[in-house]
């Protein structure tokens, strides 16, 4: 497992493969152990990097707040390391939130971006932003939080008992340290990308779930479709939001036709 000192943590991460660069991004309390699926598909044409965010998995804890900004940053400092200019990028859930920052506020660095499963964030108006408040004082006031990320894992996992497995055996990892865990969380409820997203410029696929696993994302993602200037919507059939995993073979062809594809259009 190699691993990089930057920006004061460590950042853990693979390489595989030749070719056009491509980093996947993974989703909140889990780590490049997502994308197994997927590497060997994306490998045979692209040189694929995945990494642990800062803070999860292989990768450091560090006492900085954590931002999306910030883990934008160790993913640039990430490619520099590598010698890669410009990358495709693509973003599961949480991942996908640090892809947009890193398409708009590193523009040269993102030549396509893949948004699956992802939001711009539940701060934007005020009743989203206060909706999202009681939602999480709700949950975290009835469960303790063992309880929340068995209830979490068992609805994301209810079309794959693999998911179920990986998402709790993650989210436990995770609650060994709180304060690392609540960093976390504050750095996803903090994000906005909302009136940014029609400066996003690069080629952009949106990918959905068949099904309603996290109904606002889809709302949102039907949003950032309009905003956003060169995106296009696909949905992957019998899955949810750990879309992935439900149904790899379709979500492997459809983003390789897209990367593939002159200009991201197919």
């Amino acid at each position: 497992m190699p691993t990089l000192p930057l920006n004061n943590t460590t950042i853990a991460y693979d390489d595989y493969g030749q070719g056009e660069p491509l980093l996947l991004i993974h989703g909140i309390f889990v780590s490049r152990a997502t994308w197994h699926l997927q590497i060997d598909n994306f490998a045979r044409k692209h040189r694929v990097i995945t990494c642990d965010l800062r803070g999860h998995g292989e990768s450091s804890v560090s006492s900085d707040p954590y931002s999306v900004a910030l883990f934008a940053s160790d993913m640039i400092a990430l490619l520099d390391a590598l010698g890669l200019e410009r990358v495709a990028c693509c973003g599961h859930s949480f991942g996908g939130m640090v892809a947009q920052e890193l398409a708009l506020s590193y523009r040269d660095r993102v030549n396509k971006l893949i948004l699956v499963e992802s939001s711009y964030g539940f701060s934007s108006t005020p009743w989203e932003a206060g909706l999202t408040t009681i939602i999480h004082t709700c949950f975290n006031q009835l469960l303790r939080p063992e309880d929340r990320v068995k209830l979490v894992a068992g609805y994301f996992g209810m079309l794959s008992g693999q998911v179920e497995t990986y998402i709790e055996a993650q989210g436990k990892q995770h609650l060994q340290n709180v304060a690392n865990f609540q960093n976390i969380l504050q750095a996803s409820l903090s994000f906005n990308s909302r009136w940014r997203l029609h400066q996003l410029a690069c080629p952009t696929l949106l990918l959905l779930g068949q099904y309603f696993h996290v109904p606002w994302i889809h709302f949102h993602t039907y949003e950032m479709l309009w905003r956003i200037r060169q995106a296009r919507l696909k949905y992957i059939s019998q899955a949810g939001h750990v879309l992935n995993w439900d149904n790899p073979a379709e979500f492997n062809q459809t983003i390789t036709h897209f990367l593939t594809a002159e200009n991201g259009r197919n």
